[in-house]
């Protein structure tokens, strides 16, 4: 299996406008710590204001607008707006409650997505990436982008470094340590990350027909798979980690240092 490759150019002419939705309403359970992970401070800066930094870093280089909604628990949202402010995001356009699951979190982002003041037209580009995914790249987002402008769905992936091992269905739920069932062809697993990206008019049409049907998934990009959607994986960064455990805070401190 092949990767497309692309080569990341500034756009000609005028670029699509981006839109960007912001899932960031994790808790910080793994972390264990008993507040949201997104408000955690990597190297003295927290973990959501990185992840808007790194797209306005973007925006600044690219010169094409950029407009984001930020889905967070109902709770945070003053504080997610607070910090909007603090770090002078402006293209954030809308602070908006999450739902009580990612899918219907999303949902909850492209609604807010429809409302805003200039709403996305069929074809232009819309990013889902996470809030806790903050050490993402120029060279991933650029990369996405320009998939976004080719294909109706696309997502930042990297091959799997790791050879997988399939258990048995039964041996999952058993006390006892699992039975492989198989090992997996690594040459053709990839680690999908975000941005995941959709052209706005599929993107309306998946999550539509995924509720009608009654299709759930932890990941974007599988709503379109279930659907008959290709899904083209992008190049991406292995160090576009997500802050889920300490040791992604402190693998994320290091990555920092050494950027010096």
């Amino acid at each position: 299996m092949q990767i497309d490759k692309f080569i990341p150019t500034n756009p000609l002419g005028n670029p699509r406008p981006l839109y960007l939705i912001v899932p960031a309403a994790g808790l910080g359970t793994r972390m264990g710590i008993s507040d949201s992970k997104q408000f955690l401070k990597i190297d003295g800066i927290p973990v959501l204001a990185r992840t808007l930094l790194a797209f306005s870093e973007f925006q600044k280089k690219m010169g094409m607008p950029l407009h984001a909604v930020v889905v967070t628990g109902t709770e945070n949202i003053d504080r997610v707006k607070a910090l909007v402010d603090e770090y002078e995001i402006g293209f954030v356009e809308k602070v908006v409650p999450g739902g009580a699951t990612r899918q219907d979190s999303v949902a909850c982002g492209i609604a807010a997505l429809s409302s805003l003041e200039r709403a996305p037209e069929p074809a232009d580009p819309v990013f889902i990436h996470d809030g806790a995914r903050c050490m993402v790249d120029l060279q991933t987002i650029a990369s996405c982008y320009a998939g976004g402008q080719m294909y109706d769905v696309c997502v930042a992936a990297t091959p799997c470094k790791n050879t997988i091992k399939m258990a048995t269905s039964e041996s999952v739920s058993s006390p006892a340590p699992a039975v492989v069932d198989r090992t997996l062809d690594r040459s053709t697993l990839f680690e999908v990350q975000t941005p995941q990206v959709f052209k706005y008019a599929v993107l309306l049409d998946v999550s539509v027909r995924a509720k009608e049907s009654g299709i759930n998934a932890t990941d974007d990009t599988a709503l379109a798979e279930a659907l008959g959607i290709p899904v083209r994986l992008i190049p991406c960064s292995y160090g576009n980690i997500k802050i889920t455990t300490p040791e992604d805070a402190a693998l994320a401190e290091f990555m920092l240092k050494s950027r010096d």
